[in-house]
Parts: C-alpha cells; structure tokens; sequence
C-alpha cells in the first residue's frame, strides 16, 4: 500500500494560506488542501498503525486524535474535517474486511469503494467490483487505482529492462560544414542549416550523418535487477516473452532535451507491457551549442519526424530477425506515438504522416500550425504552463477526431512531463507542484490511456471515467 506523493511537500515548506470560504479540495484551496490531507495521513499512519489494531472501533479512536491535533493546531481548515473523516472511515485497519472498489459506468459517481467482507465483493448489475485487498484506504482505491486496485504510479507485472542502441542515417536538412561554417544570412552560426551553397559563405553546404543512439525500454521478467540508475531499468536483461508481442511507443524529447528527460515515466511504461523507444535529435538535444536557436529549431522541425519514423523502421526490422533480443516482440499493428513540448509538435507531425501509428499522446505539445490528431489522443498539459500556446493546444484537441482526452493538471505547468524542471513561475513550489506531485498526476491518466488504446486493455476504462478528481480538469468524447 502506498499514500498520495503530495506527502512529499511536507517535507519542503508549509503550503500558501487557503481561502477560508472555500470548500475543501476546491478554488485556491485545492493544492493546500491536498497537501494538508497528505500531511494528516501521515501523521494518522505513523500515529496509528494500521497492523496493530484488533477492532476497526479501536483505530478509529486513535485515529481522532491526529485529526482533532491538526483542526486545532490550524494544520487542517476546518472545511476539510468531514474529507478527512471519510478517509479515516474508509479504514480496513483493524478488521478482516477488505476495501471493495465499484466501478458504475454511466453514474453520476462512477468510482466508489466500501469496506466489506471479502466474499461480498462481488460484481452486480450494472457495476464491477475489485477486492483490493492490498490497500488500507478507500481513498487510496478510488483516487489512485480508479476502483480497479492497480496503482499506474508503480511498476506493472514486469521489470524495466533497457537496451542503448545506435542507428545512423543521413539528414533530410542541408548544413553548413568545413571552413567557418557560417551561413549567408542570420542567424550565423557553426552548423546551421543552408538552403542552398550559395547560402554558405564558407565551408560546404550538404547533407549530414545522425547518430541516434536511442535507449529502447521493454519488459523484463519480473525480479530481474539491478536497475541502472541513468536508465532507470535492468541494463540488457532478457525480454520476458510470456506476453509477446507487445506494443510500441515512441517517445521524442523536448527542444533542448534528451532522450532520458522523463525517466518517471518511459520505463514505467515498459513495465506494462509496451517497448518504449526514445531517440535523440540530434543539433536540438540539451548537449549541442545553440541547440535553442531560431536555426536549429527550423532544422530540428524537419529532422524530428524522419528520426522517429526510422528507428521505429529499424525496430520493426530487428522484431522480424531471429538474431535480434527484440525478435518477435513488438507488435506492428500497435504503435504509438508521445512526446513533450517540442516533442509534442513532433507527435501532432509523426500521427498525421504516418497511418502505422494509432494514437497519440501530446504533453504540453508546441502546437505550429493546425495539427488534425485522426487517431484516438490524449492531449496533456499543466494550467499555469508558460512555455506553450494553451489555447492552441485546446484548440487541437477541439479539432481532433474521437476518441480523444483533454487533460489539465492544476497547479503545474511545462516541466511535469520531465524529470527536472527550470526553477521559476513553471516549477515554483510550494506555490506549484513538486515534480513528484506532478509525475503522479500524469501518470494517473497517461498509463491508462495507453493501456486501453494502444494495448487494447479495456480494464483499465475506469481510470478514463469522468468526472475527474480535484488535481484535473478533463473533457472527453470516448
């Protein structure tokens, strides 16, 4: 069992006062109060072990005592007592009950869970019901496994494994080289790109070789280890065959990125079954001079969608050659395609050039253009996010074909698709959230979205159900 990241803030500094008429979990309140309620699970959990407990009577009065501590310490408004008295109520501690999440699609509150006998959690007309009898919380059940009693903040059945592979191929942009490498008009620069020779004014105008050395994630058997931290999975371990084959995702990296930028999620996504590979882009990575320049963004926009397109070409190549560890792993009838930022653009550009993708997952997508998502999306973005067009990014979704997802995290903007974040009005807590808090709010509805369109299992629907909790704002056309 596992409580919500937002516990994590605690540990940094006391969140900004809450506006007194506001209901708990709503308006300015929303983040303190998650904040709040994570820091008084804490303090209940600590106080009150679940496990020590003979009579469900018996927690409960131990766990009064840490809620009463915070509403007269001021640690909790009072708006939030009834919430935080539910979620001790929703206790199994000290009973032989379980906790029994519903799932009624088509409700007003399609998400529910009650704690009851084992052999009463059955399903019934109309609704599913999931024994989750490895969580000690009915609020932990609905927020955080949608009822279903699997938590996509924490590894599937398999293991992450990861292998670094190394393509080449040749430019489909013409740069300068030899000589001082300058171009003929701004802006100047070693390397930029050239439309013609005349535009070179030193050294030659031509095509270039890109290394893509692309770290490729996939599912391990379970156990396997150690993990690799700059990979965050088992360094070559052997493919765990008993699903095979499995379906792929592309992942492309932000302007000024790299292919390891969001570790909290691709080899997360390994784990349920998916091969993730991530490519380099070579003149717009975070390790090349200038990789933000006007050039070299004009440049990365047309290389972006060749990279992709080729190593997923070499991929499929290695899934039909008995010599390759990929050898009959990937499935070619499921292939998605994700990315953050510039990343994102690259998605809109990779689903609607090529009809072998079938969904697409934009985070905080650079939208350039009108881009027409045809395949089943989920477009992601956080609500105070200062680098991206919002509206642009609303507009895309509006104009997208169903199925689609519009997701908008609260309190967090361009950086909770990545593992850093650039100190400033994006990535500011406790003002904002803590890229922990962040990465648990997009892994909520990244991994179930992938789940039921790209891999084709309906059981995580759920997850997809409206309305959303107090961290989101969702519109859906399933």
């Amino acid at each position: 069992m596992r409580t919500s990241l937002a516990a994590l803030a605690v540990c940094l500094l006391a969140a900004l006062p809450a506006a007194a008429q506001d209901k708990c979990l709503t308006g300015a309140s929303t983040l303190p109060d998650q904040r709040d309620l994570a820091a008084l699970r804490t303090s209940t959990d600590a106080a009150c072990p679940c496990a020590s407990f003979a009579s469900r009577g018996d927690y409960q009065k131990c766990a009064r005592a840490p809620l009463d501590a915070a509403l007269a310490g001021g640690d909790l408004r009072r708006e939030c007592k009834r919430t935080a008295t539910k979620i001790n109520k929703g206790a199994v501690c000290g009973s032989t009950k379980i906790a029994c999440g519903r799932y009624a699609p088509g409700k007003k509150t399609p998400l529910s869970c009650k704690v009851k006998d084992a052999a009463k959690c059955q399903d019934g007309a109309g609704f599913q019901s999931a024994a989750c009898t490895d969580e000690t919380h009915c609020a932990d059940v609905v927020d955080w496994t949608a009822s279903t009693c699997v938590d996509v903040r924490d590894f599937g059945p398999h293991a992450p494994g990861v292998r670094v592979m190394t393509f080449t191929k040749t430019s489909v942009t013409t740069y300068c080289t030899g000589g001082s490498g300058s171009c003929g008009a701004p802006p100047r620069g070693a390397g930029c790109a050239c439309g013609a020779p005349a535009d070179c004014t030193s050294g030659v105008c031509e095509q270039q070789t890109r290394t893509l050395t692309t770290p490729v994630w996939y599912p391990a058997p379970p156990g396997s280890g150690p993990i690799d931290p700059m990979y965050a999975g088992v360094l070559n371990a052997p493919l765990d065959t008993t699903a095979a084959p499995y379906p792929i995702l592309m992942f492309s990296h932000g302007s000024c990125g790299f292919p390891l930028q969001s570790k909290f999620l691709t080899p997360l996504v390994a784990t349920y079954g998916f091969v993730v590979a991530a490519p380099p882009h070579p003149g717009n990575t975070i390790i090349d001079p200038g990789c933000g320049s006007p050039s070299s963004q004009a440049a990365s926009f047309l290389e972006r969608s060749t990279d992709i397109r080729f190593v997923l070409d070499q991929l499929l190549a290695a899934n039909g050659d008995s010599m390759s560890p990929f050898f009959g792993s990937i499935d070619p009838n499921r292939i998605g395609m994700s990315g953050h930022s510039f990343g994102g653009n690259t998605t809109y550009n990779v689903v609607s050039i090529d009809s072998r993708f079938k969904t697409a997952l934009p985070m905080a997508g650079a939208v350039i253009g009108t881009p027409m998502l045809t395949v089943p999306s989920m477009s992601m973005l956080g609500q105070v996010d200062s680098v991206v067009n919002l509206p642009a990014i609303r507009t895309t979704y509006d104009n997208a074909q169903p199925p689609k997802y519009l997701v908008e995290i609260k309190n967090t903007g361009h950086f909770a698709f990545s593992d850093g974040c650039f100190p400033g009005p994006d990535c500011n807590p406790p003002t904002t959230l803590t890229q922990p808090e962040a990465h648990a709010d997009v892994l909520r509805y990244a991994v179930p979205f992938l789940m039921v369109y790209l891999a084709g299992d309906q059981s995580f629907l759920p997850f997809l159900s409206l309305p959303a909790g107090p961290s989101f704002e969702v519109r859906a056309e399933p």
